[in-house]
């Protein structure tokens, strides 16, 4: 019966020093010695936007993370019609222009360091391939991280 004990508690011990290890692993607060300090410049695509919330965005804009703590200022925009898949009348898949809703590409600089190898956005990682909401002064989207390029 006392071994039952014994061996529980050793195997919590073991548990909790793992979740705290990969804790540590995946949020380093000091970063990689040789990388720590570095900015990084990330292009994201705001698809299928109102041109009403695309004409917000900016040259110059800040973007926040969902804490309201600013991470990015914006380099470039581009705002072309979002793209759409139609069929015409042969029955071929095409890929058209939506009458209405835009796509917005937006090129970003860091305002602050990169942790090791990713960029930390509030409770997001900034990496190529991530969805996550950017937030402006007066707007907000939805976005895929197209690039991550560093900086420096």
């Amino acid at each position: 019966m006392k071994n039952k004990w014994v061996i529980g508690a050793v195997l919590a011990v073991v548990i909790v020093a793992g979740v705290v290890a990969a804790w540590r692993l995946t949020r380093p607060d000091g970063g990689a010695p040789g990388l720590a300090g570095k900015r990084i410049e990330a292009v994201f695509l705001a698809y299928g936007i109102r041109p009403e919330t695309a004409e917000l965005i900016d040259v110059g804009d800040t973007i926040y993370d969902e804490t309201g703590a600013e991470h990015f200022k914006i380099s470039g925009v581009s705002v072309k019609p979002a793209e759409m898949d139609s069929i015409d009348d042969a029955g071929v898949l095409r890929v058209v222009g939506h009458p209405v809703l835009k796509d917005v590409i937006i090129t970003a600089q860091s305002i602050g360091p990169k942790v090791a190898w990713a960029y930390l956005y509030g409770r997001d990682k900034i990496l190529a391939g991530a969805n996550l909401a950017l937030y402006g002064d007066n707007w907000k989207v939805w976005t895929r991280a197209l690039t991550v390029t560093n900086l420096d």
